[in-house]
């Protein structure tokens, strides 16, 4: 039993991550499971019914697609200047918005330099007093990183300057603008965000557990990191496109 049990437990990984996850993240086809193998066979009911649930789930998957497939846009357009123009033709700053769209972005930039790796493994403020095991090091450090990035981007700028400025350009149908305020407003996203302002979220052996009212959404780290990456791009270059206004302080 206990032999049979990683093999099972890192199948349905495999399967969790090639459906939430990005390209190549998650345990390898040939990966050798022997050094892991006690951690996989710990696993309970607990650690991996919620992935059977999110597999199953045809309502997530189709929100989860939904938000995949406006990022994938998102990231061609966001690396041109696209964004920045729409947003450079909106209205100017006052300085207080100015000052908060700043403090965000420091905030959001704090929070993803938590991540920091030795070799390739978490580092964490404890090492030279604990030896704390690989999976705590990826909850503590890793998955850390990600839910305080994703509360300053999702929940402390959702009724912000940003926010004001993005629903303006999709309000004049601007393109980009448009985009950006559908991704923001996803079901998805708001389970995610909900979850976050009433913190209930939970780590788990593959990423983060987010659970509202309605709904319990499960995603990989890579694709939050990934969903970080464009987060954090919008919000430069909305500096970017506010940094040259002479109303801003």
């Amino acid at each position: 039993m206990t032999e049979r049990i990683p093999t099972d437990a890192l199948s349905l990984l495999r399967e969790f991550y090639g459906v939430y996850g990005m390209p190549n993240e998650g345990p390898p086809p040939l990966f050798d499971v022997s050094p892991i193998a006690e951690a996989l066979t710990s696993l309970g009911d607990s650690d991996l019914e919620p992935l059977r649930r999110a597999l199953h789930d045809d309502k997530l998957r189709r929100q989860f697609s939904l938000c995949r497939e406006l990022l994938n846009d998102l990231a061609n357009r966001l690396t041109t200047s696209e964004l920045l123009q729409e947003l450079s033709g909106l209205r100017r700053p006052s300085g207080g918005e100015f000052d908060e769209l700043m403090s965000g972005i420091l905030w959001f930039s704090l929070a993803g330099s938590l991540d920091q790796r030795a070799s390739g493994a978490p580092l964490t403020p404890f090492d030279e007093k604990l030896n704390l095991p690989l999976p705590l090091k990826v909850r503590l450090v890793v998955q850390g990183s990600l839910v305080l990035r994703l509360y300053v981007a999702l929940v402390y700028m959702r009724e912000g300057c940003l926010a004001t400025l993005i629903e303006m350009g999709a309000k004049a149908r601007l393109p980009c603008c448009g985009r950006v305020h559908r991704l923001l407003n996803l079901d998805f996203i708001r389970h995610i965000r909900n979850a976050l302002s009433h913190g209930s979220f939970r780590t788990t052996v593959a990423g983060i557990e987010f659970r509202d009212s309605t709904a319990l959404v499960m995603v990989t780290p890579g694709f939050l990191e990934w969903m970080c990456t464009w987060l954090m791009l919008i919000q430069l270059q909305t500096l970017a496109a506010w940094s040259g206004s002479s109303d801003a302080v």
